[in-house]
């Protein structure tokens, strides 16, 4: 058998190992001979056929082996072991934010709420009676404080300590007591002022009750 032959024998068989190495967990073990084969390829085509047809060879072999690896790693995923090896590629839905949510979320910009959790920066804010998932824009923020949505990342808020407290619901005018109704809403002051002294004693003829008693008689 012919060099020549032979260097093509070695770069094919180490090329299948590198293919195999791939697809066939071996712990190395195809590697390292693909890497035996190929070298002792080389090594013939320098020894065998001159330096010329082994700088060929060598040129050749770095070439060759990216490209067997490159169609190795575009098949292995299609395999059964690569099925089960690598994860399936995510879907839509995964990789984007529900958009209902998402212009739910976006609807909730510039309003108020109160901190459910501690956001360090990652917590819960309570917004509406609703708890969902926020971060804060600048520093911590404690639990129970009040805050202010500024934005939207993601299926979270990005909220920040507010600047206005809004007044808790139902508070949002003072309470006026009732107006009263009784004798007892006018003042007793009013009252003697409106009180027509002399239709009383037209009415009883009792006019000398009313009137004051005159001056005593001086010597």
């Amino acid at each position: 058998m012919s060099p020549l032959v032979w260097i093509l024998l070695l770069m094919a068989v180490g090329l299948t190992l590198v293919l195999l190495e791939v697809f066939v967990p071996s712990g190395g073990v195809l590697g390292l001979l693909a890497v035996l084969a190929l070298g002792a390829g080389i090594v013939t085509a320098f020894v065998e056929q001159g330096a010329l047809v082994g700088i060929g060879v060598l040129g050749g072999t770095l070439g060759a082996v990216p490209a067997v690896l490159g169609l190795a790693f575009r098949w292995f995923p299609q395999t059964p072991l690569g099925r089960r090896v690598l994860p399936p590629p995510p879907s839509a839905d995964e990789v984007l934010p529900d958009m209902v949510l998402r212009h739910r979320l976006r609807g909730l910009v510039g309003g108020h709420g109160r901190a459910a959790s501690e956001l360090v920066p990652w917590g819960s804010v309570e917004i509406n009676g609703e708890q969902l998932e926020a971060m804060s824009e600048g520093g911590p923020i404690a639990a129970g404080e009040a805050v202010e949505v500024t934005g939207v990342q993601g299926r979270a808020l990005v909220v920040r300590v507010a600047t206005v407290v809004p007044p808790p619901a139902g508070l949002n005018r003072p309470v006026e007591p009732p107006a009263a109704t009784g004798p007892e809403a006018a003042p007793l002051s009013s009252m003697l002022e409106d009180f027509d002294f002399d239709e009383l004693r037209r009415n009883t003829g009792s006019a000398k009750l009313l009137d004051p008693p005159p001056p005593a008689n001086q010597a």
